[in-house]
């Protein structure tokens, strides 16, 4: 599934804008019971702060997903305890592969993706984007808010 999300309501206010996001972050974290991917922007630190304080705020910690595949194997981040919160880009897309495959079957993985900062649509970008929908991970696009 890839869905659009639509703030419930329109705002001029950045501050409101990330209250909003954060807000929809937090219930999608706790709707699903599997691993959430944020697809954000290195550049993009208004957003990548906004989505490690949803974490926060469901008692998960967002890590740097290019850290944690150099960390760890993805056999050893596959069984560690608890869920997994992990900031991901293409480059990463051979672990990510290795890595859901490991994952216990019937699990609902969850990416929130955002398109600003140069993150938008393009030939490797929807490349990943394919990669998560073959995979069955639902996908929630931010798009450009």
């Amino acid at each position: 599934m890839w869905e659009a999300v639509q703030l419930p309501r329109e705002t001029d206010a950045p501050e409101e804008t990330e209250r909003l996001i954060q807000q929809f972050a937090e219930e999608k974290m706790q709707e699903y019971d599997g691993n959430v991917f944020f697809c954000i922007s290195r550049r993009d630190q208004e957003r990548r702060l906004t989505l490690r304080q949803a974490a926060q705020a469901c008692r998960l910690s967002a890590r740097d997903g290019r850290a944690m595949c150099t960390a760890f194997s993805a056999q050893k981040l596959a069984e560690r305890p608890g869920r997994d919160v992990l900031f991901v880009d293409p480059a990463m897309q051979s672990y990510l592969g290795e890595y859901l495959d490991i994952c216990p079957a019937g699990t609902r993985h969850v990416l929130i993706y955002c398109r600003r900062k140069g993150n938008g649509p393009s030939p490797r970008m929807s490349a990943f984007m394919d990669f998560w929908v073959e995979r069955g991970v639902d996908i929630w696009d931010l798009n450009d808010q």
